[in-house]
């Protein structure tokens, strides 16, 4: 039986959080759908960088608090592509 992967809940602060060149902005946190426990946080700001890239590890699916399975695959760092992966092996006799 496969379990449904939640989607964090998101809260935007109220106002900017920092000013300054460039402002960051408003602060974006995810919280967990089941318990609330804080996921991560980033600056609305940061996501309008060409040179910022917000990511997940990959590995992380859980909750750390309750275990819920969380869906987080939008901030996770793409698979790498593997070279020669597809190519066939030939072994010696």
């Amino acid at each position: 039986m496969k379990r449904k992967a939640w989607k964090p809940k998101i809260r935007k602060s109220d106002r900017p959080t920092l000013t300054g060149t460039p402002p960051l902005g408003y602060l974006i946190s995810h919280y967990c759908p089941i318990c609330g426990k804080h996921l991560f946080s980033f600056y609305e700001g940061d996501l309008k960088r060409p040179d910022y890239k917000f990511r997940v590890s990959r590995d992380w699916n859980y909750c750390s608090k309750c275990g819920t399975l969380l869906d987080l695959d939008e901030w996770k760092e793409p698979e790498p592509e593997v070279k020669g992966a597809a190519e066939e092996i030939e072994w010696e006799d």
